[in-house]
């Protein structure tokens, strides 16, 4: 069974709404999109966004990659990236024969939505500098 299709079907039986997408699946949590990208290349990476989370303009710009750079700096296993003028939260993993899937998928997906939290407050306490 494919990386995504076992994510699927985990995220279903936690008590999401995960709908097939062209590009994988994506659901909802804490109101909010979150995003699990299939990897037909790749079936040992994993591979979860939470996609435009925050504008990137040249106003703002300098603030925001430095809240990027922190969350990068104080979270593990997931990046904040700017993707085509937009902040992504992406949470990437090699999976392993013997990972616990289940574990996965319980840990990525609360923690890309602690990460935009995060970024969020960086971000603020940024712009209150």
């Amino acid at each position: 069974m494919k990386t995504v299709d076992k994510a699927f079907e985990i995220l279903r039986n936690e008590g999401f709404v995960p709908k097939q997408e062209e590009f994988g699946i994506s659901f909802k949590y804490q109101m909010a999109t979150v995003l699990m990208l299939d990897n037909e290349n790749d079936e040992n990476f994993f591979n979860m966004v939470l996609p435009y989370i925050y504008e990137v303009d040249e106003e703002n710009e300098l603030d925001v990659l430095r809240a990027v750079n922190k969350i990068n700096n104080e979270m593990k296993v997931v990046k904040l990236v700017v993707n085509e003028g937009n902040v992504w939260v992406c949470f990437e993993a090699e999976i392993e024969p013997e990972a616990v899937m289940e574990e996965l998928v319980r840990f990525a997906v609360p923690t890309v939505c602690e990460a935009r939290v995060r970024f969020y407050d960086a971000l603020k306490n940024s712009e209150n500098a």
